[in-house]
């Protein structure tokens, strides 16, 4: 049974994963909007016959669609009644599961923060919870995102800002339980830079490991993943 919001146990899976890609996401060029990628177009084979495949998530009892609805626009490029619109579209097609951050909308700022999640929150009302597979993240170190959390001057991957985001999370989303959390960015990690080279980021993925395994409350959690 999924615990209440005030405890690590709501997590039913974590996972240590991090973006290194510059390409994930990118500004609008001054003076043109940011362009939004049609999900249609991810999912035109589950409406030509051919349905989504499935997989199991780790050694979770988790299976999830190949396709997983991203979440980074609402609340910034859309409103939240796109953002419903989106979201039926997709899990009415199948997809099952959806990837939200702490720190979404895109851009990050303290004006937009939390309005993806409160968006999917109004949105997961109308829907059976135990059908939405949850992912969400928490944010790595960063002094400019400090506004996330009460009286900080930085984020940090450590205990206490892992209890306070999760709390948050459930809060804004109006559940009870996450599926997946994941650590969006490791605590080496300068936002400003990226890092190609996958060997520069060996000692520092052990180091982060260790040290969080030491931090967070592991035995509710089914399992722990680094992907």
């Amino acid at each position: 049974m999924p615990a209440g919001p005030c405890s690590l146990s709501a997590i039913t899976r974590l996972d240590f994963s991090t973006c290194t890609n510059r390409h994930c996401w990118r500004p609008a060029p001054h003076g043109r909007r940011s362009r939004r990628w049609p999900i249609a177009s991810f999912i035109r084979a589950s409406q030509e016959g051919s349905p989504l495949q499935f997989r199991k998530l780790g050694d979770s009892e988790l299976r999830i669609s190949e396709i997983t609805m991203g979440t980074m626009t609402f609340g910034q490029q859309n409103t939240e009644k796109e953002a419903h619109e989106l979201l039926s579209y997709a899990f009415d097609r199948g997809i099952n599961i959806l990837d939200t951050a702490e720190g979404y909308p895109i851009p990050m700022k303290k004006q937009t923060h939390g309005k993806t999640d409160l968006y999917i929150g109004s949105w997961m009302k109308l829907r059976p919870r135990e059908k939405i597979i949850l992912a969400t993240k928490v944010c790595g170190y960063s002094e400019q995102a400090a506004y996330m959390r009460d009286n900080a001057e930085v984020l940090r991957v450590d205990a206490a800002n892992v209890k306070e985001s999760v709390e948050k999370s459930l809060m804004r989303l109006s559940t009870d339980y996450i599926d997946l959390l994941q650590i969006h960015w490791l605590l080496k990690h300068d936002t400003r830079q990226y890092h190609n080279n996958c060997q520069a980021w060996e000692g520092s993925v052990v180091q982060f490991l260790k040290r969080l395994s030491t931090l967070v409350m592991l035995e509710p959690l089914s399992s722990l993943d680094q992907s």
